[in-house]
C-alpha cells in the first residue's frame, strides 16, 4: 500500500514538474514579443531625441522636435504593439500568403497578384513628392529599427508557431510601398463594385427585367441625401432636370459607416460637436491603433513648430504613418465610404487565333503579359501565374472564381463552320484604386490643415478610396466635402459590363475636384453622412450605385432634431448607440388582421385517431404561440437591445420573409441576398402591393401566393425555427444570446485548433444592433446572428474643449494575446462607452509612467 502511494506521488509529482514546466514555458514565449515602453534606448536614423508616453489605455502619445523623427518614432511603436498584423497586411497586399500558409491561400494570391496591388503601390510611391516620401521613408526605417535586431519570435506569437510548423521565415525590411499597398488593400475593402455589376447580371438573368427592378428598387423619396437641392444651389452649383426619374441605388456589398458634425447653435459648448463611427469587418486586434503625434519645442512646449508641424490625436493604421482620422489643435474630421462607381467591367473580344491579343477599334492589340512567382509552403516548385492585361486592367476571367463568365459567340458574316466561326470574350477591370494616386501626401496634408480652405486643398489629392469627409473647427464652422477620382463615362452607366472592343465607353477623364460636392455652415446647423446618396438625381454627380439606403442617416437626422438645443456628449452616445429598427416598425404591421392558420396542413394517407388528435393539439398550441408572437411583434418599440426577445423573433421572422420571398427566383449561386438594406427597401416597395409576382412562388405552379400567405407562412417558419433553436417560451428568448460576436484573429484564430483559436480570439459577447441600425453589428442569412461587420471605432470630438474628446474601438492597442491591453477595449466597446482622447501634455504625462525616450547614435 506504502509503495503504491510512493509511485502515485510520484506520478503526480512528475505530472505537476511536466504542468510547471509548459506553463512557464508557455509564459516565456507568450511573453517574449511585449514591447518595452519605459526607458531609454540608442536607434540609429534620429535627429534628435523622442519621448513616448504611453498612457493607462496603452495609447502612445509621440512627441517630437522634427516631423521625421516624428513618424520614425510611429512606425517604431506600430512595430512593438502590432509588427504580426502589418506583416500579415503587407503579405496580402503582395499576394504572398501561400509562403506562409501553404496552397490553400495558393487561389487568393493569384487574385491578389492578377490585380496588381502591390506593383501599383510601387509606381504610386515613386510619384509622390519628396516631402511624402521622406515621411514614408522615416516611419520604415522607425519600423524597422524595431523589428532588423529582433528574432521573429520576440515580434509576435505568431511568427514562434509558423517556426513549429516549420516554417523558414526570415523578417524582411519595411518598405514604403508595404505601406501603400495597404491603400490599396483598403480601397478593396471599401468597394466592389465590380461584383455588383456580375450580381445585375445574374438577378436579370434569373428573373427578368420587371423582378430585377422591383428587387433593385429605387432610393426612397423619404429617405435623406446628404446635401439637398437648395444647399447646393446656396454652395453656387448649377442643377440640371433630373427628369423625374427616381434616384435608383444598389445597396451597399457590406461596408458602412456614420459621420454628422453639429453646429455649436445646437449644441451644450457653443462650438461645434464632430461624430464618427466606421463599420468595417470583425477582427482581432482592432484594425485601428490610437496615436497622439505631437511637436515640441525646445522649451518642452507641445504644438506645432517650424520644424514639426504636426500636433494631432486620433485613429492610425498600423503600418501607416498619419492619423487617418481625428483631430489636430484646429480641425476634426471624420469618414465614410463613398461608395461611388470607380470600377468597370470590359468585355474584351479576343483574337481566336492569338488569345493573347484583343480588339481595339477594329485591330488586334497584343495584351501585357507578366509572369508572377508565387512560392508555396511545403511545396518544392513554385506556382508560376500568368497574367494578361488590356488597356482597361487585368483579365479577372482567367482567375477560376470568374471564368464561367469568359464566354464565347458566333461571328457574324463568317461563313464557315466550326472553328472558324468562333469568337471569344473575356473580362478586363479598369479600377481607379490600380493607378497611381495620391493618398498618403493627402494624409499629411489633413493632418497639417488648420482650417476650412486648407481641409479642403489637401482632399483634392484624396483620390482613393472616395469618402464623405465631414469637417468642424474651433472658430465654430461646419463642413463636408465629397473627393476622389469619379470616372467620367463617354457612354454607359456602370451597372453591367460593356464593350472594349470600342472606345464608345471609355472613361473620358475624372470630374474635376471644384466640380464635387461640399457644403459648408448648412443652415440647419448639422450634417449627416451614412453612406447614403449625396444628392438628388438633378445633381448626379458623382456617380454611384451601392449607396445605403438611408435608414442610418434618417434615423441619425430625426434624433438631432428631436434633441432640445443644447446637444451634449452624451446625447451623441445615444445616436450611437441607438439600436431603432425602421423597416421592422414598416413591416410588421401588414401582420395585423392575418389569418394565421395559413394554409391546411395535409394530414398522412393514413392516421390514426391518437396521431391525429396530437397534430389537431398540436397545430392548435402552435396556432396560439403565432397569435402570441404576432402581438408581442405589434407591440414592440421595434428596438433590438440586448435583452429584447422581440428582437429574436422577428430576426427569425425575416430570414423566412426573405426566403419564402426571393428565393426560389434568385440565382442560386449569389444566395443569400444581402439583408443590409437591400431587402428592407424591396419590402418597402412590395408590401402595399400584395399580388406582386415576387410573392408568387414560382415551385408550386398550380397556385399563385400572394403577400398575406408568405407573411403568415414566414412567421410561422421563423417561430418554428427559434422554438427549434431556443425552446417555446418566447420571453425567454434574448438578442443577446443570439446576437453575438467573435474576435477571430485574421489568420491562427481560424486554425481548427482549439487551445490556439483560445489563446487568440476573444468572445462571444453579446452585442446590440443590427444590419440596419444606427449602432450597427451586420449578420448575413448563411451564419443567422454571428455578427460579421461592425462599428470599428466611435469617435465624439467637442471643438469647444479638445481635451473632453471620447473615443474607442473594439479589441485594444496590443496584437500580443498575453498583453493586458490585447482585449480591454471590448467591454466598453459593446457597451457603447468610451476612454477620453487625452490631449494636453499634462494630462497625458498624468495617466501615464515614465516615458520610453528614443535617443539617436552618436
Amino acid at each position: 500500500m506504502k509503495r503504491r502511494l510512493r509511485t502515485l506521488f510520484t506520478i503526480g509529482g512528475i505530472i505537476v514538474s511536466l504542468a510547471v514546466a509548459l506553463s512557464c514555458t508557455w509564459l516565456w514565449v507568450s511573453r517574449q514579443p511585449l514591447p518595452r515602453t519605459r526607458g531609454r534606448t540608442t536607434l540609429e536614423g534620429l535627429g534628435a531625441p523622442v519621448e513616448i508616453f504611453r498612457d493607462r489605455y496603452g495609447v502612445p502619445h509621440i512627441y517630437a522636435r522634427a516631423a521625421k523623427d516624428l513618424f520614425f518614432a510611429q512606425g517604431y511603436v506600430h512595430a512593438q504593439d502590432r509588427f504580426w498584423q502589418m506583416e500579415f497586411w503587407r503579405r496580402l497586399g503582395a499576394g504572398r500568403l501561400s509562403e506562409l500558409f501553404g496552397k490553400d491561400l495558393l487561389e487568393t494570391d493569384k487574385f491578389l497578384r492578377t490585380m496588381g496591388f502591390y506593383e501599383a503601390a510601387e509606381q504610386q510611391y515613386e510619384g509622390y513628392d519628396a516631402e511624402t516620401r521622406e515621411y514614408l521613408e522615416a516611419y520604415a526605417d522607425g519600423v524597422n529599427a524595431y523589428i532588423l535586431n529582433r528574432r521573429p519570435c520576440r515580434l509576435g506569437l505568431e511568427f514562434f508557431l509558423l517556426k513549429v510548423q516549420g516554417v523558414d521565415f526570415q523578417i524582411e525590411p519595411w518598405q514604403p510601398a508595404d505601406t501603400v499597398s495597404w491603400g490599396k488593400m483598403m480601397c478593396y475593402d471599401l468597394g466592389s463594385n465590380y461584383t455588383l455589376e456580375r450580381l445585375n447580371l445574374e438577378v436579370l438573368r434569373a428573373a427578368g427585367r420587371g423582378k430585377w427592378s422591383d428587387f433593385f428598387s429605387p432610393y426612397r423619396k423619404d429617405m435623406p441625401v446628404i446635401i439637398s437641392d437648395q444647399e447646393l444651389l446656396r454652395s453656387g452649383f448649377q442643377l440640371a432636370d433630373g427628369g423625374g426619374e427616381p434616384l435608383r441605388v444598389f445597396g451597399s456589398s457590406g461596408v458602412g459607416s456614420n459621420n454628422w458634425v453639429i453646429s455649436g447653435s445646437r449644441t451644450a459648448s457653443g462650438r461645434p460637436i464632430l461624430a464618427n463611427d466606421m463599420h468595417l469587418a470583425l477582427q482581432m486586434p482592432s484594425i485601428w491603433y490610437e496615436v497622439g503625434l505631437h511637436g515640441i519645442d525646445d522649451q518642452g512646449n507641445a504644438g506645432r513648430t517650424a520644424a514639426c508641424p504636426f500636433h494631432l490625436r486620433g485613429f492610425s493604421f498600423p503600418g501607416v504613418p498619419g492619423v487617418i482620422a481625428g483631430h489636430n489643435d484646429r480641425i476634426a474630421w471624420g469618414h465614410t465610404n463613398l461608395p461611388g462607381d470607380v470600377q468597370d467591367l470590359y468585355i474584351e473580344r479576343l483574337n481566336p487565333e492569338n488569345p493573347d491579343q484583343y480588339e481595339v477599334n477594329g485591330r488586334w492589340v497584343d495584351m501585357e503579359i507578366r509572369h508572377e512567382t508565387i512560392q508555396i509552403h511545403k511545396e518544392d516548385e513554385p506556382y508560376v501565374l500568368r497574367v494578361r492585361h488590356t488597356r482597361h486592367g487585368p483579365i479577372l476571367t482567367d482567375l477560376q472564381s470568374w471564368e464561367k463568365l469568359g464566354t464565347y459567340f458566333m461571328l457574324p458574316g463568317e461563313t464557315q463552320g466550326f472553328p472558324e466561326n468562333m469568337g471569344f470574350t473575356a473580362l478586363s477591370l479598369r479600377w481607379t484604386a490600380l493607378e497611381p494616386g495620391q493618398l498618403h501626401r493627402a494624409v499629411f496634408m489633413l493632418d497639417k490643415a488648420g482650417n476650412w480652405e486648407e481641409f479642403r486643398e489637401a482632399l483634392r489629392y484624396w483620390d482613393v478610396p472616395a469618402q464623405n469627409i465631414v469637417y468642424a473647427d474651433v472658430e465654430g464652422n461646419i463642413g463636408y466635402q465629397v473627393p476622389g477620382l469619379h470616372p467620367i463615362r463617354a457612354k454607359g452607366h456602370g451597372l453591367a459590363p460593356v464593350p472594349g472592343w470600342t472606345d464608345e465607353y471609355e472613361w473620358r477623364g475624372y470630374v474635376p475636384y471644384e466640380q464635387l460636392p461640399f457644403l459648408f455652415n448648412p443652415e440647419k446647423g448639422y450634417i449627416v453622412s451614412a453612406n447614403n446618396p449625396v444628392t438628388t438625381p438633378n445633381f448626379p454627380l458623382p456617380e454611384g450605385s451601392e449607396f445605403a439606403y438611408g435608414y442610418r442617416a434618417r434615423r441619425i437626422a430625426e434624433m438631432i432634431e428631436g434633441f432640445d438645443r443644447g446637444i451634449t456628449a452624451e446625447q451623441i452616445a445615444e445616436i450611437h448607440g441607438d439600436t431603432f429598427d425602421l423597416s421592422a416598425s414598416e413591416i410588421i404591421p401588414y401582420l395585423e388582421g392575418l389569418d394565421l392558420r395559413g394554409e391546411p396542413e395535409q394530414p398522412p394517407e393514413e392516421e390514426s385517431d391518437r396521431a391525429r388528435r396530437k397534430r389537431e393539439k398540436r397545430l392548435a398550441e402552435e396556432l396560439e404561440a403565432l397569435e402570441r408572437a404576432r402581438k408581442l411583434l405589434l407591440d414592440w418599440d421595434n428596438r433590438l437591445e440586448m435583452d429584447s426577445s422581440e428582437a429574436v423573433l422577428f430576426g427569425y421572422f425575416y430570414i423566412k420573409l426573405v426566403e419564402e420571398t426571393f428565393k426560389d427566383q434568385y440565382p442560386e449561386s449569389s444566395w443569400p441576398p444581402g439583408i443590409g438594406g437591400r431587402t428592407q427597401n424591396a419590402f418597402y416597395y412590395l408590401l402595399p402591393d400584395p399580388q406582386n409576382v415576387w410573392w408568387d412562388d414560382i415551385r408550386t405552379p398550380d397556385k399563385r401566393e400572394s403577400r398575406d400567405e408568405i407573411l403568415v407562412r414566414s412567421l410561422r417558419k421563423g417561430y418554428r425555427a427559434a422554438a427549434e433553436e431556443l425552446g417555446d417560451r418566447i420571453d425567454a428568448w434574448r438578442w443577446g444570446d443570439v446576437h453575438t460576436a467573435v474576435f477571430r484573429n485574421q489568420t491562427f484564430g481560424a486554425s481548427g485548433i482549439g487551445p490556439i483559436e483560445r489563446i487568440f480570439n476573444r468572445g462571444p459577447v453579446e452585442v446590440r444592433g443590427g444590419n440596419i441600425q444606427v449602432s450597427v453589428a451586420k449578420w448575413d442569412m448563411e451564419e443567422p446572428f454571428e455578427i460579421y461587420h461592425i462599428a470599428s471605432q466611435r469617435a465624439i470630438y467637442d471643438l469647444g474643449d479638445l481635451s473632453k474628446t471620447l473615443l474607442i474601438h473594439p479589441t485594444g492597442q496590443s496584437g500580443h494575446p498575453a498583453h493586458r491591453h490585447y482585449d480591454d477595449f471590448i467591454e466598453p466597446w459593446r457597451k457603447i462607452e468610451y476612454h477620453p482622447g487625452l490631449w494636453d501634455l499634462s494630462s497625458v504625462e498624468e495617466a501615464s509612467r515614465r516615458p520610453l525616450v528614443l535617443e539617436p547614435k552618436d
